[in-house]
């Protein structure tokens, strides 16, 4: 790697100097939405329509920062500028309308707002007829469920019944609407829930026993992950329970009638999620309107810009984004970074595919070429192949299954963002720029190290004193300074 950090710092420092013009952000607010909407419309402003594979990057020789009522532009405020808007953007709140930001025309590329699009939507889809609506069932069951019981938990579940049960009818007849395989899986999952929450351990199983077979194999496999299931299907079955009893309390009762979710009008859910490993990041496409897509090619940009002038950016970007941007091509592997417990569930999966009993116990599993998404990804699922819901997975066909389930949920799932930061980070650099590196070589050059030696620290580390103390006293403050660096963690010694 210092070869070729190297090798890229002299190739940075070549386009730098081939440059007269610097990039000026004027006077940013701290605030979040602010800071994010002023420096996607500045970006935009600069930066224009550019194509990067018909016009060449547009490089700086310097960026300079400042902020409304703080003094000061050097490269401190810059760094500074560099992590409050990376904070900014990995916030798990919801992001700023960004219509305001796109510059030359006063509307997005669709001509009206995507929010005014959606809402459109919304009133020439209420007239549909109500046959139309209830073409799956007229009982008062929810129909469509809201994205978060779609991606997991599913409130209609039937109950579980141990097979120790006291009750006049056999377990076995009760459990009937499962498979011989889940109803295995019962067995062993029952007793695990049972000590966590004994109330509604048989409602909680029912539950679990819907998810998707892979993800309910890495629940069975982690105390961890099955702790936070539970929780989040007591959360659920508690907010059902006092929803209930508020209706029954304050309102007459009410004939049955189809329940539909209410449509989200804006594409501002936040911009990231962490899927595996806490404090690292992938892109969330969200509806991929024109202004959330600009809004990830602007975010490529300041990783463009951050390389180009040799400052770190605190982004923690996912090894399958950094591969992307790079060029790589993504394989199975990448899922262990992504997702750790699927990745161990799947690597189990194949081991045992390659056994005697490798058929039978694929079988058992009953699973499809069909991927379940999170939320994040955009919910429902798809099929991997075509007709993939009706084409059963077997020993024969476990990779085929496996490469297409990696693909679709590290790439296609969120597609049109990965491009936009790749676009975002050539407009700035050329394209040739980072042939020789690794994702590993690119998360040192965007976010550092890790761990920060002091002593190395104090190496590079020079004190400019204008106090005109004596030399005694500026001794004594430095290993007062010193001293105080020594004792802070690696999230502080980073932020310093």
């Amino acid at each position: 790697f210092p070869v070729k950090e190297m090798r890229f710092r002299r190739h940075m420092e070549k386009l730098r100097n081939g440059q007269q013009r610097d990039l000026v952000l004027c006077k940013l607010e701290r605030n979040r939405e602010s800071l994010i909407v002023q420096t996607f419309k500045e970006l935009n402003t600069q930066f224009g329509n550019q194509n990067r594979r018909t016009q060449p990057p547009i490089t700086f020789n310097r960026v300079k920062v400042t902020f409304k009522d703080e003094p000061g532009e050097g490269s401190g405020v810059a760094r500074s500028f560099y992590t409050s808007i990376a904070e900014a953007l990995l916030a798990s709140a919801k992001i700023p309308n960004l219509e305001s930001v796109q510059v030359g025309t006063s509307h997005s590329k669709y001509g009206v707002p995507f929010s005014s699009i959606l809402r459109s939507r919304t009133v020439s889809g209420s007239g549909r007829d109500q046959s139309t609506l209830q073409r799956r069932g007229t009982s008062s069951k929810i129909l469509w469920r809201s994205a978060r019981e779609r991606k997991a938990l599913n409130l209609d579940a039937r109950p579980y019944t141990p097979v120790n049960s006291s009750d006049n009818a056999m377990p076995e007849s009760l459990n009937d609407h499962l498979s011989v395989h889940l109803q295995q899986i019962g067995e062993r999952l029952y007793p695990k829930i049972h000590s966590i929450n004994q109330t509604h351990a048989p409602k909680i199983t029912g539950m679990l026993l819907e998810i998707p077979t892979p993800q309910l194999l890495s629940v069975i496999s982690s105390d961890e992950t099955l702790r936070q299931k539970v929780n989040e299907a007591i959360e659920i079955i508690t907010f059902k329970l006092k929803s209930e009893t508020s209706a029954q309390s304050s309102q007459p009762k009410k004939s049955p009638s189809v329940v539909l979710v209410e449509p989200v009008d804006d594409d501002n859910e936040p911009l990231f999620y962490s899927p595996g490993k806490r404090g690292f990041y992938t892109p969330r496409q969200g509806f991929a309107s024109f202004e959330r897509i600009n809004a990830f090619r602007n975010i490529g940009r300041l990783i463009g810009l951050c390389l180009l002038q040799n400052e770190l950016l605190p982004l923690f970007l996912q090894r399958h984004v950094l591969k992307y941007i790079l060029g790589r091509k993504i394989k199975f592997h990448d899922l262990a970074f992504f997702d750790p417990a699927l990745y161990e569930s799947f690597r189990q999966i194949i081991q045992n595919a390659q056994t005697k009993e490798g058929d039978e116990t694929i079988n058992r599993m009953e699973l499809c070429f069909v991927i379940d998404l999170m939320k994040e990804e955009g919910c429902g699922n798809r099929e991997l192949i075509p007709g993939g819901r009706d084409v059963a997975v077997t020993s024969s066909n476990i990779f085929e299954y496996v490469r297409r389930y990696t693909e679709y949920r590290l790439i296609k799932s969120q597609e049109k963002a990965l491009e936009a930061l790749k676009d975002g980070v050539f407009d700035v650099l050329p394209d040739n720029s980072m042939n020789s590196l690794t994702a590993e070589d690119l998360r040192l050059l965007l976010n550092g190290v890790g761990d920060i030696n002091v002593s190395t620290l104090i190496s590079y580390t020079t004190f400019n004193d204008e106090s005109s103390e004596g030399p005694d006293k500026l001794l004594k403050f430095k290993k007062w300074f010193w001293s105080i660096v020594e004792k802070m963690n690696i999230m502080e010694r980073q932020d310093l």
